[in-house]
């Protein structure tokens, strides 16, 4: 089955969502390690938290919790994260990031999503990291994908969405700014990647929340939500592990808890949500601890 909706392509902020990000939880199994990386390989800095760890993040928001708990790194195949994405609000940070990894000698994969420019990496227990800039006016509409992925730029030239990035054109955008300085203040976070067990039952589980069907690829495994703005990557799902994968154990490096911020009224509590205060907290389709408040 295939299932997409296609709209205005604006580059709106996340804020226009019904839902956006709050902080993302990783335990890792050595902690002063973990910090040092993400620190140093994407300009985070440290901020006070009451969550148990060190959270991360820029001047204006906390973006990673990093926590010990872990005892090995990561292994396939289990449910839970596949990436966490950070978004960045321009081309000049954009290359600016890519020309970091690059001088940290960071191995650095740049993807051209078309909807989106991404550099892919991993930390020291293979947690798979997401910069991504998002260009959804570069976007026209899709091919014909019950064959394979196309899409379609606004000059009508097709895209597989998933071809290299020109590294050399990308960090032109970048010629005079300094690498080495902290991630942008207006970074925040784009996306999550999550592995699950099932997708239609996932898919069922985060509408509930308020995220929307966008994208369904039952063929290849796939699914994509947004959560209210036209073409956004809010939610993404997997099952390319196999279907009907366990949980990811509690001793592996992984993600062990977010927060989803509501721009408006909390849903009404269910059986995927329990009451706690002024929050919503439960256990979504990959095994992973989320807690919904709101944002006003």
């Amino acid at each position: 089955m295939l299932n997409f909706t296609s709209s205005a392509n604006t580059n709106l902020s996340p804020l226009s969502d019904r839902l956006s990000w709050g902080a993302v939880e990783l335990q890792v199994t050595n902690l002063d390690r973990a910090v040092a990386f993400w620190s140093s390989a994407l300009g985070l800095i440290e901020r006070t938290s009451t969550a148990p760890g060190i959270a991360l993040g820029t001047t204006h928001r906390t973006l990673i919790v990093l926590r010990p708990g872990a005892d090995r790194p990561v292994r396939a195949p289990f449910t839970g994260m596949y990436h966490v994405a950070i978004g960045v609000r321009s081309q000049v940070e954009f290359s600016r990031m890519l020309a970091r990894l690059i001088q940290l000698n960071v191995q650095v994969g740049p993807t051209d999503h078309l909807m989106a420019k991404s550099l892919y990496f991993h930390d020291p227990d293979g947690l798979e990291i997401e910069i991504t800039y998002e260009t959804p006016e570069r976007f026209s509409h899709f091919g014909d994908m019950s064959r394979t992925l196309t899409l379609y730029d606004v000059e009508g030239n097709a895209h597989s969405g998933r071809g290299p990035l020109d590294v050399r054109a990308e960090l032109a955008h970048a010629a005079d700014a300094d690498p080495m300085t902290h991630l942008a203040d207006d970074s925040y976070l784009a996306h999550l990647h999550l592995k699950v067990a099932a997708l239609e039952p996932a898919l069922d589980w985060f509408e509930s929340l308020g995220f929307e069907r966008h994208l369904t690829l039952d063929a290849w495994g796939f699914a994509d939500m947004g959560a209210g703005t036209p073409n956004t990557h809010r939610l993404a799902m997997n099952i390319w592990a196999g279907p009907n994968k366990p949980p990811m154990p509690q001793d592996m490096a992984g993600l062990v808890h977010y927060e989803l911020l509501v721009h408006g009224d909390l849903p009404a509590a269910s059986h995927h949500l329990r009451q706690d205060g002024n929050v919503l907290r439960g256990t979504d389709p990959a095994g992973v601890a989320v807690t919904l408040r709101t944002d006003k």
